[in-house]
């Protein structure tokens, strides 16, 4: 999902205006460059594009309408092959009959939304030149944009006819290196969805619509408590040429699954999470200045990611021998990024998308990688991982329990246990470890069976599920991993 906004601005209906109001809000007395104007960045190279052919695509599936019924059980069965490329497109075997448009004016109507400005250029990533989006301070409904768009596509192609995919992504490289586009617009994070509710909508009322996709049976995320914005209920993005969405990793290393209701296509670039590390370490030592990393170490570039808008060509990647992949994603077609898979993009065009995060019982494990993250860094998290690892546990205990062990029930629980078993015994062996040691300092222990609820540690913001501390010197509770400090 997309960073948090950055400034505001008073208009974009004037560029002269637009800049004075970025330069007045990164303030520096002229410290930090136009953040609209090109200049050649020498770590990357730009100067070609032949790159672009060494990128191969990422794997296709059109599942049976059969295999379309249950969207959790079919994504845990292309897992194996489609994690391994970091995203994957799924084309339906079933389409919308009511067109977004329709039902986005029809639920929105004539609701304005706000766009973000968009610099159409790279950045040094030092301290006089980092990359941000901007609040547009302009509203638009959904048709104005479209509008707009549309008008733009025209002014710079005297066409409105869709482009070959190579060009586009050429015509994208070469502006945003040299080009005399400046900025572009994009409206993300808007909640709702265009998702048809009529019952003769045959994608609508299927379960891939993903109104209902985070709550589905076999979804971890249907043991939330509440909805969490942009992760259990899904948003809207509605982007026009060269919109772009920079590198990020979704949070808590969740999969994400966006579909693309209308308009031009996408090009998304991914990354498999079994290359996540090494995405980080490219990042770390090429990409960004020493001078504005936060911490050492491997943390460093995860923590500049985090704010999602770092942008840099796929070349760089491929030059360190790290596998990117490519999705071109047409109207109707979904795209599924696996967890801890890095993943960039843009629009060729007007367009509108949308997005919800899911978490299936394979993603615990990275699940607690992000949590000990978040931790290091001091970061709040999204949700409580804690909570979800002991509730699945124990739903799973109880089904195995109480089953007739036939042949297929243990068949179905066994992956499910032994992707939720591991991190539920590390942390109920380090909560052990810890309660011991704390007794023997003389600590008292209280139990407290009608307390449903997770606490966020005032130390590093870790949630505690299972156990906390509370301590006459602190008046905020901390996470068992302080316990000895």
């Amino acid at each position: 999902m997309a960073g948090k906004d950055r400034v505001t601005l008073k208009s974009v209906s004037c560029r002269a205006r637009l800049r004075r109001s970025c330069d007045a809000s990164l303030g520096g007395g002229g410290s930090m460059r136009d953040p609209f104007l090109k200049h050649r960045v020498k770590k990357f190279d730009l100067s070609r594009l032949d790159w672009i052919d060494e990128i191969p695509d990422c794997p296709v599936f059109s599942p049976s309408t059969q295999e379309f019924e249950d969207p959790v059980v079919y994504l845990s069965k292309i897992a194996p092959v489609a994690a391994k490329y970091g995203i994957c497109k799924i084309i339906s075997p079933v389409s919308a009959s009511v067109p977004a448009g329709s039902v986005l004016m029809k639920e929105l109507g004539g609701v304005k939304f706000t766009t973000r400005v968009q610099p159409l250029r790279l950045a040094e990533w030092s301290k006089d030149d980092k990359f941000a989006f901007f609040m547009s301070g302009r509203k638009y409904t959904f048709r104005e944009f479209e509008k707009m768009a549309n008008k733009e596509f025209v002014r710079r192609y005297s066409s409105a006819a869709c482009l070959p995919s190579k060009y586009m992504e050429e015509e994208f490289w070469h502006e945003i290196a040299c080009g005399k586009m400046e900025s572009v617009e994009y409206a993300c994070d808007i909640d709702g969805s265009a998702f048809s509710s009529s019952p003769n909508d045959q994608l609508g009322r299927s379960k891939w619509n993903l109104k209902r996709f985070s709550r589905l049976p076999n979804s971890m995320l249907r043991l939330l408590r509440a909805a969490v914005p942009g992760i259990t209920d899904p948003m809207l993005y509605i982007g026009m040429l060269f919109s772009m969405f920079a590198w990020h990793v979704e949070d808590h290393y969740l999969y994400s699954i966006n579909y693309h209701h209308c308009g031009a296509s996408k090009t998304w670039y991914g990354i498999p999470g079994s290359a996540a590390s090494d995405f980080e370490k490219v990042v770390r030592e090429h990409v960004y200045d020493h001078e504005i990393l936060s911490c050492e170490g491997e943390n460093a570039a995860f923590d500049v990611l985090l704010g999602k808008t770092t942008i840099f060509p796929p070349n760089i990647l491929l030059h360190h021998q790290v596998p990117v992949y490519r999705a071109v994603q047409k109207p109707g077609e979904f795209v599924v990024t696996f967890p801890r898979a890095y993943h960039s993009g843009f629009s060729h065009g007007f367009n509108c998308g949308e997005a919800v995060n899911f978490a299936t019982g394979e993603w615990f494990p990275l699940g607690a990688v992000a949590s000990q993250r978040y931790a290091l860094l001091k970061r709040i998290p999204v949700l409580p991982y804690e909570e979800l690892l002991c509730k699945e546990t124990t739903l799973v205990a109880n089904e195995f329990t109480m089953s007739d062990h036939e042949d297929n029930t243990l068949t179905r629980d066994t992956h499910i246990q032994s992707c939720t078993k591991a991190p539920f015994v590390q942390l109920m062996r380090f909560q052990h470890h810890v309660r011991w040691s704390l007794m023997k300092m003389g600590a008292r222990t209280h139990y407290k069976a009608d307390i449903d609820t997770t606490v966020l540690c005032g130390i590093c913001k870790r949630d505690c599920y299972v156990a906390h501390i509370m301590c006459n010197c602190r008046a905020d509770a901390i996470c068992l991993c302080h316990g000895r400090d």
